[in-house]
């Protein structure tokens, strides 16, 4: 009977456990989400505070988001910018793991898993081929602003701007959103 006992105890155990790893996961994926979903928030907003010369759009054309790398977006800023408007601009989401995938982005926002070189690399074929007018961000990507990247978000819900590169890019940044920024790059990364 005793080991008996001791089974049922080692099998509520090991339920306890399972269940409790399974909470775990469902919270980790919860914040995942939140995380996201304020980050889509957050190029909801960078969007608006920035203004791009007239000749960065053709007539009537929307506002193009291209997404670099392995989305961690999900389907969350497909449902956030749906019927959404940014200066009159009806938002167009693009995914590519290329920079010629999202040819014509007004937005390049890159995820993780580019190495630095790789960085380099690609903001500096963005900026040749789209002939500017490309505000790009980085998803707390280590030394992103430094490299000539110009919005760069960090863990913590904050952001790095450099307003050297923005304006290579024929970008006009709003003060509001330069004062909201945790850092300024002051300087050409060249």
């Amino acid at each position: 009977m005793k080991k008996h006992f001791q089974d049922i105890s080692f099998k509520k155990l090991l339920l306890i456990i399972s269940g409790f790893i399974f909470l775990l996961s469902i919270e980790n994926a919860h914040a995942q989400f939140d995380e996201y979903e304020r980050k889509a928030a957050m190029v909801n907003t960078f969007a608006k505070f920035v203004n791009w010369p007239t000749k960065a759009f053709k007539e009537n054309n929307k506002l193009v988001l291209g997404i670099l790398g392995d989305d961690p977006f999900g389907d969350v800023i497909d449902n956030m910018f749906k019927n959404r408007y940014v200066n009159g601009r009806q938002w167009e989401i693009r995914r590519g793991n290329s920079i010629k995938d999202l040819k014509g982005s007004h937005i390049v926002f890159m995820t993780q898993g580019f190495s630095n070189d790789e960085i380099k690399s690609l903001l500096s074929e963005i900026y040749e081929k789209n002939n500017s007018f490309v505000l790009t961000i980085g998803d707390n990507i280590p030394n992103f602003c430094k490299n000539g990247g110009i919005i760069n978000l960090t863990p913590n819900g904050l952001y790095t701007l450099n307003i050297v590169s923005a304006n290579k890019a024929q970008l006009t940044i709003d003060v509001k959103l330069l004062n909201l920024a945790s850092d300024i790059i002051p300087y050409d990364p060249d």
